[in-house]
């Protein structure tokens, strides 16, 4: 285990707030896996060991390390905050740090059900014939064959795509797609789905940013968050709320770890997730 500075004086701390033997552990577990980076990504601090050296960026950092690498839900990173902001303010109280590093760092919002774009896989034959974006309706439709976004963008993705059944709401929109992009693959002379419509780019394949543009311009036209991360974690949610699951909803929930599974889980728990 890392070591932390001060353990013995905040256990100390701890127990005159006569606090439960479960609760004990999450904040023990919240200092180690905390200091446990810092001392990884703070070069001042795995030097020098004081906690002088631990500053608000620190935990900025942490945080975004919950949130992008591991994936814990917001409930779980908040408890994680609080428990540190704990820990900072004794040692800020018996002069040990001349600054609470967890003072200006915010709570992760915990989202509603509300915040999910469910109508777009509950009432995909309508999204796929709406007025948006190509590349926004086959994305949509991509996500709800259990794939997400990054995979939709990797060059021959179309391989495993083409090999999938459609229904005829499917098939209608793919026949506007075709031809959509018929020029530009006659252009690029490319194969794969998402294909650059700027023909001076430096890559056939469309950028992320490029395809976000369209996201957001059909987000603003719908009302609806149509990040592709939201739709992915979306169609997982539907997916979990289910007892009958479709064999597209089967191959999601199959392709992901189990780290992901409980990251889901605990997300529709905390939102409340029905359907």
């Amino acid at each position: 285990m890392v070591k932390i500075p001060y353990l013995a004086g905040f256990d100390a701390y701890l127990k005159t707030r006569h606090i439960s033997p479960k609760a004990h552990t999450e904040y023990m577990n919240s200092l180690n896996d905390f200091f446990t980076y810092t001392i990884q990504h703070n070069t001042d601090y795995k030097i020098s060991e004081d906690i002088k050296d631990v500053h608000e960026m620190d935990v900025r950092l942490f945080k975004n390390f919950m949130l992008d690498n591991l994936q814990l839900s917001p409930s779980t990173i908040n408890k994680v905050i609080s428990n540190l902001n704990v820990y900072f303010k004794y040692l800020f109280g018996v002069k040990k740090t001349p600054e609470i590093p967890t003072l200006n760092i915010n709570s992760v919002t915990v989202p509603k059900q509300s915040d999910f774009p469910t109508a777009v896989f509950l009432k995909l034959p309508y999204y796929l014939q709406a007025d948006l974006s190509v590349y926004t309706r086959l994305l949509i439709l991509i996500i709800s064959k259990g794939f997400n976004y990054k995979e939709a963008l990797m060059p021959d993705f179309y391989k495993k795509f083409n090999q999938l059944a459609f229904n005829d709401d499917e098939e209608k929109f793919l026949k506007l797609y075709q031809d959509y992009i018929e020029p530009y693959r006659t252009y690029w002379d490319n194969n794969n789905l998402f294909l650059s419509r700027n023909k001076g780019a430096n890559t056939p394949i469309l950028t992320v940013p490029a395809l976000h543009r369209d996201l957001k311009r059909d987000s603003d036209t719908t009302n609806l968050d149509l990040a592709p991360k939201k739709l992915y974690t979306t169609f997982i949610l539907l997916a979990l709320s289910t007892n009958s699951l479709s064999d597209d909803q089967q191959r999601a929930l199959d392709a992901l770890d189990t780290a992901s599974v409980l990251y889901y889980r605990r997300l529709k728990r905390e939102t409340n997730f029905d359907i």
